[in-house]
């Protein structure tokens, strides 16, 4: 017990001890605590002197304004004081007596011979006195504590300085004149204070630039240094010569003097007025030689800040900003195919023409754009200013914050396109971080950098829409042309003044646009409210010409949402017309309006009653036709096995998101499978052809194994196809994919890559891919074209070899990317004829080029066989006005997906259908399965040319095939036949053994040569097809292709036709053999996820995972 009471003591003893000391270590710390003053420095005199005087912008800016007042009220007073003097009776307070009875001064005698005192001694009043004097000393005041605050150990310098010696000759003398009152009338020229005057206006604008946080203007400082120093110097030279002239022989006012200095000065030199004593002659030529010293360099200073201003551009004001409207286009480089179409697609609408363009880039313009821009039309409305959207000077200086949208183009001349994007997403956050509230339209190379720009008010992808095209121009031709119609501004006359009957009908078809209308608003389709949706595009494009398609609702869009839907008063209706209803003007009497309306609505109910009878008549063959094409579609989708509809489960790139579902395999392809031109130890095939697929294959043709490349899969494995007209894949690389790409691909059916180079042996690599059987081909522009010496040869490898493949498969439509839109002239070129006129042909091109779209009327264009990405920039354009066509593009090629939305396809004419009309068809189709139609893609017969028919034929020629037959080659001659023929046409007597040899081998060879030359004039009777057929059968015999396919098995009997695109025909136009016409269907309702039938139909030598034709239990088994 103790000893715990013990411990416990000691315990607490030691607690308090280091108590204790932790106390007393607090109360160190608190007493050993020093109390600082900081910023002792900036409480001096000399620093609150700076302070106020240099350092604070506000205050300094105060003061210089201030005494830049008082120097020019100085001045002022001393002109004041000049127009008081009575040069007749002066006295100049008793220093000098001046009565003149004449204007001559008689104390003048010559220049050299004269009275100094009129110069020493002036007449000056009370008032202006103490006023000088007290504007004297505050002026001393200010310069003394200035030079104080400026101090830095150079007190002579300062004080040996202009200012101060000009400061000191006019301050002190009346400082002076307090003391000693005779010194009052004492000549003071405090005219000088003009110098210091300018001095104080340059330091005053400086601190009004800092005061106002913004950038200099060195062209403006510099304009306004030069006007101040002639200012001075013509002040100067006034006040000094019209003082001086006192003493001299004639009085010179005020006016006069002014007078001489600008005659003078202008160098025309009246000499009416002139100095008449030395000081005033030698002050003249002393202003002259300082004036000659200053001004030609500060001109030679505005000149080079001119030049430099006329590169960079200038400035777009804040009153121009805020009393016109402007929008802001940036690019790295400003090209001049690039800002033409820009320009000509944002002034094509009549509510921007008063809108101002301003571009920013940090290049110069070249010359071709520089002279482009000083047309009077552009120059008028366009402004060039250089510099970088990174900088926030540059953005003020283009007035981006009060823009009404900002638009930002990327390089697609970039080698790197990556690096394209980065610079292209720098802007947009640049621009977005300074002017929130501006709309942003953006452009981008890249799917991947989609992410990064989300934020920005539309994005237009390149390589995303790209491909798309280009996919589903395979199956749906001319689709690219359409959408490039459909985003650009026409008025459908370009094409009125040309010979060709296609072109006129092409061109009125360009001018077709897409327009919205809210419903309850519109003059078209207002009489259709709370009908059905196809029942309003029917009868609105056979009344109105305006094509309905698509729909707006609770802020989503579909396109063509089927026969159940019915129009709301608040929807908003989308429709394709050559002009929109603002400017239509529908010709009709109201009274009648209703009543008309009455009688259609009866007439459509007594037509729809025809039908019904009409279609319950065939009902029973109608079910059957599609209940055998429903049985067919179940019967070819055991085809099918082992795939699914599905969403693609592999994202190519970061941001990517399917929009529709696809067919897809249950098991991903092997990638050994994959690879075409090699066999695996799953197939050994090593050719498109051994696989003889049921449907030709499509081959796509690229550089790169881009990520973009996996969205050219989309449409061609979209849900809405039917599963027997999937077509198979065939991707032609130069280069070998990633594996990311390959990851990403190998859920799709049917779908192989294999390397190979169209710049080489483009035969055998087209040969292995099975172009002989192919559907299309489709080639992808090279992205290193870029590093082409000349900027327009960069799409001069693909033209080539897409010459080539037309030369040798002209039955295989191919579809060809490129660089430059211009070069699309190059793509299937025929020479001009040699008879055609030189002089109607360069008009008739010229009249081709007048138009918006220079490419317009090439045929390349108008069939839809090649494509730019170029062409996508109208539809970056156009978003400005019409806010919902990307979105509505997107939506129509399928990139954007939206639930009851339908789907773009086409319908070719059947014989039954030719000679119909549009109408009739469009109706047909409508009433049937819900279609929409668009437009006709037709297909006509070239004409042929006299020039090139057949110089010979074989009827020109006529050969003994007996003799050919009797004298074959590689035989020999059967003499002994010979001798006997011989012997029994001569007589015994005359022949001998030795002569009929010799005659027999004499017919021989004359028969021979004969026969040689019969043969070969047949070879040279082949046309240039044959041979190409030949050549092309030989090497497919060494690459033991023959026995697959022949070059001449598909034979198109319509080579010598070309084809182009009808948007919105007239209503009554005649459909013709071989048109296809756009539609777009209603939404396919999904099938079953799985086909289980296991029955094919497709021939397959050898089992392969990744060819969906083949039976999952025969993948399994073997």
């Amino acid at each position: 017990m103790t000893d715990h009471t013990m411990m416990d003591s000691d315990t607490l003893l030691l607690g308090l001890q280091r108590t204790q000391a932790m106390i007393d270590d607090h109360s160190f710390m608190h007493r050993s605590r020093m109390q600082l003053k900081l910023f002792v420095n900036e409480s001096t005199f000399s620093e609150r002197v700076r302070f106020y005087f240099i350092k604070n912008q506000t205050a300094s800016l105060r003061i210089r304004s201030f005494i830049f007042v008082l120097k020019l009220l100085t001045v002022a007073l001393y002109l004041l004081r000049t127009a008081m003097d009575d040069p007749f009776t002066t006295t100049c307070c008793g220093m000098c007596q001046r009565n003149f009875t004449s204007d001559v001064n008689p104390a003048w005698v010559t220049q050299y011979t004269f009275s100094w005192q009129p110069i020493w001694w002036v007449e000056r009043h009370v008032v202006i006195w103490i006023v000088q004097v007290l504007l004297a000393f505050i002026s001393l005041m200010y310069k003394v504590i200035h030079t104080y605050a400026n101090y830095k150990g150079n007190l002579s310098q300062q004080l040996l300085s202009f200012e101060w010696f000009i400061e000191v000759c006019c301050s002190l003398p009346f400082i002076a004149t307090i003391f000693w009152r005779p010194l009052r009338c004492l000549f003071v020229p405090a005219f000088l204070n003009i110098w210091l005057a300018k001095a104080g206006l340059e330091n005053m604008m400086n601190d009004l630039h800092r005061a106002a946080h913004k950038q200099q203007s060195a062209m403006f400082n510099q304009v306004c240094t030069l006007i101040a120093t002639l200012l001075c110097l013509f002040i100067t030279c006034i006040c000094g010569v019209q003082h001086l002239e006192r003493a001299g022989r004639l009085h010179m006012d005020p006016f006069d003097a002014f007078w001489f200095v600008v005659v003078t000065f202008s160098t025309v030199g009246y000499g009416d007025i002139t100095p008449t004593i030395w000081p005033s002659k030698l002050l003249v030529i002393i202003i002259i030689i300082v004036a000659l010293g200053i001004i030609p360099g500060q001109v030679e200073q505005i000149s080079f800040l001119w030049s430099e201003r006329q590169k960079q551009g200038g400035e777009y004001s804040r009153q121009r900003a805020k009393t016109e409207k402007h929008v802001v286009v940036c690019a790295t480089v400003l090209r001049m195919d690039i800002i033409l179409d820009f320009l000509n697609e944002f002034y094509a609408h009549p509510t921007l023409q008063n809108f101002y363009v301003v571009l920013l880039s940090p290049s110069e313009l070249d010359g071709p754009l520089k002279s482009f821009l000083q047309v009077p039309i552009w120059a008028e409305r366009v402004i060039y200013i250089q510099g970088s959207v990174l900088r926030e000077l540059d953005l003020v200086r283009v007035k981006v914050d009060a823009a009404e949208a900002c638009f930002i183009l990327t390089s697609r001349q970039e080698r790197d396109r990556v690096a394209a994007d980065e610079k292209t997403i720098l802007r947009a956050m640049a621009v977005k971080d300074f002017a929130p509230r501006c709309p942003l339209y953006v452009q981008i190379l890249k799917p991947e950098s989609k992410i990064h720009v989300q934020f920005a008010d539309r994005v237009i992808c390149d390589d995303e829409l790209k491909h798309v095209l280009l996919a589903m121009n395979s199956f749906i031709p001319g689709i690219s042309t359409l959408l490039t119609l459909l985003a650009h501004t026409s008025k459908g006359q370009e094409g009125n003044n040309l010979k060709s009957s296609w072109k006129r009908d092409f061109g009125r078809s360009a001018g077709n646009e897409i327009y919205s209308v809210v419903a309850k608003e519109s003059k078209f389709f207002g009489y259709y409210l709370g009908c059905k949706f196809s029942h309003a595009a029917l009868h609105a494009q056979s009344k109105c010409g305006a094509t309905l398609f698509a729909v707006e609702r609770s802020g989503e869009i579909r396109i063509n949402p089927g026969n159940e839907f019915i129009i709301d008063p608040e929807d908003i209706l989308f429709y394709i017309c050559l002009t929109g209803e603002e400017d239509a003007i529908i010709v009709d009497d109201v009274n009648n309006v209703m009543e008309r309306r009455q009688s259609c609505v009866r007439a459509e109910i007594v037509k729809s009653t025809v039908t019904e009878r009409r279609e319950s008549r065939d009902e029973g063959s109608l079910k059957r036709n599609r209940q055998t094409l429903i049985n067919e579609d179940q019967q070819t989708s055991t085809t099918m096995q082992g795939t699914l509809i599905d969403f693609p489960p592999v994202s190519p790139y970061v941001g990517h998101n399917t929009p529709i579902m696809c067919h897809v395999l249950e098991e991903k392809a092997k990638l050994c499978c994959m690879r075409l031109d090699r066999p695996c130890e799953h197939c050994r095939h090593t050719s498109a052809l051994q696989y003889k697929w049921p449907r030709p294959p499509i081959i796509i043709s690229a550089e790169f194994s881009t990520q973009s490349l996996f969205n050219a899969l989309i449409p061609l494995r979209a849900h809405h196809r039917p599963r027997d007209s999937l077509h198979p894949v065939v991707l032609l690389m130069e280069h070998s994919p990633e594996n990311m790409f390959l990851n990403a691909v190998r859920c799709f059916p049917m779908v192989y890559y294999m390397l190979g180079d169209l710049a080489g042996n483009v035969l055998d690599a087209m040969l292995h891919a099975g172009v002989t059987e192919a559907h299309s081909v489709i080639i992808i522009d090279r992205e290193t074209s870029v590093f082409a010496d000349e900027e327009y040869m960069a799409d001069s490898r693909q033209l080539v070899a897409t010459q080539t493949l037309f030369r040798l498969f002209p039955d295989i439509p191919a579809c060809l990317e490129l660089t430059h839109a211009s070069n699309m002239r190059f793509m299937h070129f025929q020479a001009p004829e040699s008879c055609v006129d030189a002089h109607e042909y360069r008009k008739e091109r010229e009249r081709e080029k007048s138009c918006s779209l220079p490419y317009l009327f090439r045929e390349a264009f108008a069939s839809g066989k090649v494509f730019s990405s170029s062409m996508l920039d109208t539809i970056l354009y156009q978003s400005f006005i019409k806010d919902y066509l990307p979105t509505l593009l997107r939506i129509l090629l399928g990139i954007q997906y939206t639930s009851g939305s339908g789907h773009l396809d086409t319908h070719d004419v059947t014989d039954d259908e030719v000679g119909h009309t549009y109408h009739d068809v469009f109706r047909s189709l409508c009433k049937k399965n819900g279609a929409i139609v668009l437009g006709i893609y037709r297909r006509v017969e070239r004409q042929a040319s006299p020039l090139h028919k057949k110089l010979i034929t074989e009827d020109e020629i006529s050969i003994d095939t007996d003799s050919v037959n009797k004298f074959p080659r590689g035989h020999g001659l059967d003499e002994e036949a010979d001798v006997e023929f011989v012997a029994k046409t001569r007589r015994p007597s005359t022949m001998s053994l030795a002569y009929v040899k010799r005659s027999l081998i004499s017919r021989r060879s004359t028969q021979k040569r004969r026969n040689m030359r019969k043969l070969h004039e047949l070879h040279c009777l082949k046309t240039e097809r044959e041979q190409f057929d030949d050549m092309i059968q030989n090497r497919m015999k060494e690459l033991e292709l023959d026995h697959l396919g022949s070059p001449s098995k598909r034979r198109n009997e319509k080579q010598d036709s070309h084809s182009y695109i009808l948007l919105n025909p007239l209503s009554d136009t005649k459909l013709q053999k071989g048109d296809s016409l756009y539609i777009i269907n209603p939404e396919t309702p999904i099938p079953g996820s799985r086909s289980t039938s296991s029955n094919s139909t497709a021939h397959v030598s050898e089992p392969r995972h990744s060819d969906v034709m083949i039976d999952r239990e025969t993948n399994e088994n073997g």
